[in-house]
């Protein structure tokens, strides 16, 4: 009769404990791709009215994180572990020339896999800036990153083919961030992610001095101060037109101890100042991502492949011997 510790032995080798982890592995997965994840709790209930309420109480919004997949994913990993080391003893025992090591290969790459993939979960970061040229933005981790230009190229028909963002980095050093281009930076890796339109508002005062304001940000006044908030559009503009024509500012202006909210156009006052209209501008989309678990992802990868490739190439050894 088998000892406790055997039959734990036996059971945490099983196929069948395999094949119904990977059922219920892939079951959480489903879901985590039909059920957008990590965002907030007011986009659920707008965007599934009815089981919001279900989806936050089970955590179906942090599958890939939660603490059952985990431990699942984890389980998973000790019956290969299990496994691996019953088949490898096993292999060593048979005559060297009799030994079939392309498994073993394929199991240890799925463990170190699985391993990556949980220290993903649990470790990755990620952050996305928006810089119009000159900007400067922080990196998750206070690095300083200056965006110097930006280029963007376009096949004949208008569609986008290209982005490129030069990069300014403290030191001084220039580096360039292209389309399947990333630049890596101090254990992150930096991809052009996007790349939008946007529109600075432009202020002249009496003298013919001018100043522009990107969305969001706030110049002193003698007294206060003005805050581009937004820009309204009264209608969609016509095609092949401006696309900020007709538009107007949404600017809150505070002075003296008063707070005024006000929609200008083009010639309208604001303060001792007139509003010019918009100025274009194009703002660089910056993905920066940091994820411990990507090198032990690659390795276990190129591990399995390796083994696959070691099991099919004695098979057919055998059959053409």
């Amino acid at each position: 009769m088998k000892s406790i510790p055997d039959k734990l032995y036996d059971g945490l080798r099983s196929v069948k404990l395999a094949a119904f982890l990977i059922v219920l592995l892939a079951i959480l997965s489903v879901v985590g791709g039909i059920i957008p994840q990590g965002r907030s709790e007011a986009f659920y209930l707008q965007k599934f009215p009815g089981q919001a309420t279900l989806i936050l109480a089970l955590r179906l919004d942090a599958i890939f994180t939660g603490r059952v997949f985990l431990i699942l994913a984890a389980l998973f990993t000790v019956n290969l572990t299990v496994c691996s080391f019953h088949r490898f003893t096993g292999e060593l025992k048979k005559p060297r020339k009799n030994r079939r090591h392309g498994p073993d290969f394929l199991h240890i790459g799925l463990i170190v896999l699985v391993f990556g993939a949980m220290l993903t979960a649990r470790t990755r970061t990620e952050s996305i800036l928006y810089l119009a040229k000159g900007q400067t933005g922080s990196l998750p981790d206070g690095t300083a990153i200056t965006l110097t230009d930006l280029k963007e190229e376009r096949y004949p028909d208008g569609r986008p083919k290209s982005w490129e963002s030069s990069i300014a980095l403290e030191g001084g050093a220039i580096a360039l961030v292209k389309v399947n281009s990333p630049l890596r930076l101090k254990g992150w890796t930096i991809y052009q992610q996007d790349w939008k339109s946007g529109a600075r508002a432009l202020f002249e005062d009496a003298a013919g001095m001018r100043f522009s304001l990107e969305q969001g940000a706030r110049f002193a006044i003698a007294g206060g101060s003005i805050l581009f908030m937004d820009i309204r559009r009264e209608q969609p503009a016509e095609v092949g037109a401006d696309e900020y024509s007709g538009a107007k500012a949404l600017l809150l202006l505070e002075r003296e101890g008063k707070r005024q909210v006000l929609s200008v156009g083009k010639g309208d006052p604001v303060g001792l100042f007139s509003f010019e209209g918009f100025e274009k501008e194009s703002i660089s989309g910056l993905k920066a991502v940091k994820d411990k678990g990507y090198p032990f992802v690659a390795a276990g990868f190129a591990m399995a492949l390796f083994g696959l490739f070691l099991t099919y190439i004695r098979r057919l050894k055998g059959l053409f011997a």
